[in-house]
């Protein structure tokens, strides 16, 4: 299925990353309770992220370790990921396919007395010298991409040797793939009559185009760029049944934790990825 970068653009131009699928949301767009809304929904959905009461995402970026590096965030959506990596004290670069995406993050580090290099640009395509960046973190975009490995080799190019990158892309070896997706619209609701797999997959995940990897497939894709440390599952709890909320919600609520976390680190719709540039050069075609 190809899906140009024009229309990847237009679509998350009409639908930022705000959270706000279901138009719920009653703050001020733009305020200051706007975007803690927005990190409320995000952050309390990302329960791997983080130990209780720690901060947001703390058991996947280590802010200390950031603290006076140049550090390159490639699709910044609403800006969440954008304020923690600036509070860590780090030079943050942040970059993203749509206007509309640069415009909430500036406001959102404007609101909290935040600065950064905020711009539109494209990850297939990045503005900036080889081996401009410490490290470079990715939270749910290069899947979305008309070529996800050409961004994935920007992402490297642009990364100093030894330096570190953090990516999240789709798991295909998940429930929310073969159940939400294939079983229930492409076999119960007849869809794979008229759709293949792929299609079925855009049509109901988010953006123009979504890819979903096994950990091979991103395993041997890193392997060209840059070395692999670190292959993560993780789900949020959303995923575990296909019911309508106000019959998911309080079924997963009674279910032990520890099973819900056995089933979301083995089979979860995210695959985090964590690798090294090596300090030789890699032979890339």
């Amino acid at each position: 299925m190809k899906v140009s970068q024009e229309e990847i653009q237009s679509w998350w131009q009409e639908n930022p990353m705000t959270y706000d699928w279901r138009r719920t949301m009653r703050p001020p767009e733009m305020s200051r309770e706007y975007f803690e809304e927005i990190d409320r929904r995000f952050f309390s959905s990302a329960w791997f992220a983080q130990e209780k009461r720690q901060k947001a995402f703390s058991a996947l970026i280590n802010y200390e370790a950031l603290r006076n590096k140049d550090v390159l965030e490639v699709g910044c959506g609403s800006g969440a990921h954008s304020r923690l990596l600036v509070e860590s004290g780090c030079r943050l670069t942040a970059i993203d396919l749509t206007s509309r995406a640069v415009e909430l993050t500036r406001r959102r580090l404007e609101l909290w007395e935040l600065k950064a290099n905020i711009f539109e640009a494209d990850a297939e395509q990045l503005p900036f010298p080889d081996e401009s960046f410490d490290y470079v973190w990715s939270w749910g975009v290069i899947h979305h991409s008309e070529n996800t490995e050409r961004a994935l080799k920007e992402m490297c190019r642009v990364l100093r040797p030894g330096g570190q990158i953090s990516i999240m892309v789709y798991h295909r070896t998940s429930l929310c793939y073969w159940v939400n997706f294939i079983f229930v619209h492409g076999v119960l609701m007849g869809k794979l009559l008229t759709m293949s797999m792929e299609e079925i997959c855009n049509r109901y995940s988010d953006g123009a185009i979504a890819r979903h990897y096994t950990k091979q497939e991103i395993r041997s894709l890193f392997a060209k760029y840059c070395r692999p440390l670190k292959i993560g599952i993780f789900g949020q709890m959303t995923e575990l049944l296909p019911l309508p909320g106000f019959l998911r919600e309080p079924l997963i609520k009674i279910a032990p934790m520890n099973l819900k976390e056995f089933i979301l680190t083995r089979w979860g719709h995210f695959l985090f990825v964590t690798g090294i540039k090596s300090t030789t050069k890699l032979e890339t075609t």
